[in-house]
C-alpha cells in the first residue's frame, strides 16, 4: 500500500495550493518517514464491484457461462483532488464445451497522480470445470500475467528542482527509473452446490520486488481473496388469476461476502444484490483493517439480454482530518454476451457439464 501512498501523497502535496516552502517541508518530512520505516509494501488495484471484473477476481471464473462474454470497467476516485485516481479494465472469455474448459483474457490499468505512476497488467487464464454430482461443480483456474510499471517523474517537483519563488529549475525526468516488467501468476478455485457458491484466489505468486523508492525496496505481497454467497429465487405470483401466475416474474436475492488480505492489510465487504425483470440493485458495507473508516457501496444495473450496464458509487469517511478528501468512487461497467454456435449431438450429451451453476446474480445480467 505504501507504494501507492507515496505517489498519492506527493500528488496531494503538489496539487493543493501551498507555498513552495510548505511543499518542500512536506516532501522532506515524507522522505524522513520513509527512511525510518520498514520496507514498503504495494497493493493491487481494487474494484468497487469485484464481480463485474470476474477474471481479475478469480481466474476460475474464466468461461463461467456457455456464451462469449466481453466486459469493460472504468473507475474514478478521489475526484476532489486535483489529480484523481483512474482505473480501467477489460476482459473476454469463452467456454469450450468439448473440453469442459474456459479461457479468458483480461487487462487492468490504473493511473495515479495524473500519470505519475501507471501500472498495467495483461493476463491470460484457463479454468477446468469438474462436475462432482448433480448441480455440484468444482472449477480450478490459473492465470499468467505481465505487469508493467512506469513512473513519470516529470509530474513531481523535487527539492533540488526549486529555484527562486518556487520555480522549477531542472527536468524531473532525471529522477525517473526505467520501466519495469514482471511476470506473475495467480490461481483460484470455485465450488458451487445448488444455490450456494464459495471461491478462493491467490495472486502475486511470482512477483518480484518492484524496485527502490527513497532507498526502500518496494515489494508486492501475495493477495488472498475469499468470496461466497447464494442465489435465492422468490416467485411472484398473482393473487387471483392464472394469467398472472403464467406471466409472473422471479425476484432473485443474492447475499455475498468478499474478504481480501494482502500483507498487513485486510478488507471485508458484506452485502448483496436484488434482481427483477432485468433490473438489479446492490448494497455493500466495507471495512478495512488499516483505516479507521467505514465505506458503503451502492450499485444499480440494467440488462436487455445480450447487453448490460452497471453503475456503482462508493462513499464513506476516511478520517476526521481527510474528510474533505473522501475517496468517492464512481464505477461504470459494460458487458456483452454473444451466444455460441449450437453444439453437435455428441457434445449436447455433455451439456450438464457446462458452466458453474451459481455465481453472484449480477454476473447473470
Amino acid at each position: 500500500m505504501r507504494k501507492i501512498s507515496i505517489f498519492l501523497t506527493l500528488s496531494v502535496i503538489m496539487s493543493i495550493k501551498f507555498s513552495y516552502q510548505c511543499r518542500l517541508a512536506m516532501c522532506l518530512l515524507l522522505a524522513c518517514c520513509l527512511r525510518c520505516g520498514q520496507p514498503a509494501r504495494a497493493q493491487d488495484a481494487s474494484f468497487a464491484q469485484p464481480f463485474m471484473a470476474p477474471l481479475f477476481l478469480n481466474p476460475a471464473y474464466s468461461g463461467m457461462e456457455d456464451v462469449t462474454r466481453l466486459g469493460a470497467t472504468y473507475q474514478y476516485r478521489w475526484g476532489r483532488l486535483g489529480e484523481p485516481y483512474t482505473l480501467y479494465s477489460a476482459y473476454a472469455d469463452y467456454y469450450f464445451d468439448a473440453f469442459r474448459s474456459g479461457v479468458g483474457l483480461c487487462a487492468v490499468s490504473d493511473r495515479q497522480g495524473g500519470g505519475a505512476l501507471t501500472q498495467t497488467s495483461l493476463g491470460a487464464s484457463y479454468a477446468y470445470n469438474l462436475r462432482i454430482a448433480e448441480r455440484t461443480f468444482l472449477r480450478f483456474g490459473i492465470q499468467a500475467l505481465l505487469d508493467v510499471t512506469s513512473i513519470s517523474a516529470s509530474k513531481f517537483i523535487f527539492p533540488d528542482m526549486l529555484g527562486g519563488y518556487g520555480s522549477s529549475t531542472s527536468d524531473g525526468n532525471a529522477y525517473a527509473p526505467p520501466q519495469r516488467r514482471d511476470f506473475d501468476m495467480a490461481v483460484g478455485s470455485v465450488f458451487s452446490h445448488r444455490i450456494f457458491y464459495v471461491g478462493a484466489a491467490l495472486h502475486n505468486l511470482m512477483k518480484a520486488p518492484g524496485g527502490e523508492v527513497a532507498g526502500q525496496i518496494v515489494a508486492t505481497p501475495r493477495k488472498l481473496t475469499l468470496h461466497g454467497g447464494c442465489n435465492i429465487s422468490v416467485p411472484l405470483y398473482g393473487n387471483r388469476l392464472a394469467y398472472y401466475r403464467n406471466s409472473a416474474s422471479t425476484l432473485t436475492l443474492s447475499p455475498n461476502v468478499i474478504y481480501n488480505m494482502q500483507g498487513a492489510s485486510q478488507a471485508v465487504a458484506l452485502g448483496g444484490y436484488v434482481g427483477l425483470r432485468g433490473f438489479s440493485g446492490g448494497f455493500f458495507y466495507k471495512a478495512q483493517s488499516n483505516a479507521k473508516a467505514a465505506f458503503y457501496s451502492i450499485c444499480a444495473a440494467y440488462s436487455s439480454g445480450s447487453f448490460s450496464l452497471a453503475y456503482s458509487f462508493d462513499f464513506g469517511k476516511v478520517s476526521d482530518v481527510m474528510y474533505r478528501y473522501s475517496p468517492d468512487v464512481h464505477e461504470i461497467s459494460l458487458s456483452f454476451k454473444i451466444k455460441q454456435q449450437p453444439k453437435t449431438s455428441y457434445f449436447q450429451n455433455r451439456s450438464s457439464d457446462r458452466k458453474i451453476q451459481n455465481s453472484p446474480y449480477i454476473n447473470y445480467l
